[in-house]
């Protein structure tokens, strides 16, 4: 894994609790979605089977769960996922909300903007903070990237999402590059 110096180590303990509140934030969104699901009028029974189809991220947040690292899943959920992800998907959410006429979802998902931003920016320091620490940093996120986008990848296979997968890696590559991390190669 990652080296971590003394002086990075000291405020891990602060990085932890960086951790349990960005968990609970993700609880939060999880239980706003689940109220979107079902003023949709979409059966509880539908919503996994609905995520596990093909061309989803499902992968990806599946791998997330079974990480252990505190630093890996901050790097991979808030730096890469919601790095390229950016708030782009709230919008879009909202929008349908509104289309619906579920105007309260519309307004959480555009409050969702503001937050994830707010994740985007938390992991870009953690991020920059690693390899100023220790350049040999950079070699543990890049690969830590190249996992994340390779299961990432699988959503646009086939030619499906293709728009969806270009803007993804677009944005997350403004944030990413100027940190010094290359683009990963994948084949879609």
């Amino acid at each position: 894994h990652y080296v971590a110096t003394a002086a990075a180590r000291a405020p891990f303990e602060e990085l932890k609790k960086c951790c349990l509140f960005q968990l609970a934030d993700e609880q939060r969104h999880l239980e706003m979605d689940r109220e979107v699901f079902e003023r949709a009028g979409i059966p509880e029974a539908d919503w996994r089977p609905a995520w596990e189809q093909p061309g989803t991220t499902c992968r990806f947040f599946l791998h997330v769960l079974e990480l252990d690292d505190p630093i890996e899943i901050l790097v991979k959920a808030n730096f890469v996922a919601e790095g390229a992800a950016g708030p782009g998907p709230f919008t879009v959410l909202a929008d349908g909300a509104e289309a619906r006429g579920d105007l309260l979802s519309a307004v959480n998902h555009r409050a969702r903007i503001r937050d994830e931003t707010r994740h985007i920016s938390y992991a870009r320091a953690l991020v920059r903070a690693l390899i100023e620490d220790d350049p040999g940093n950079l070699a543990v996120i890049q690969r830590w990237q190249d996992e994340s986008l390779a299961l990432f990848a699988e959503a646009a296979k086939g030619g499906a999402r293709r728009q969806w997968w270009e803007g993804f890696l677009d944005s997350y590559y403004r944030i990413a590059l100027p940190l010094g991390l290359r683009p990963t190669d994948l084949s879609v």
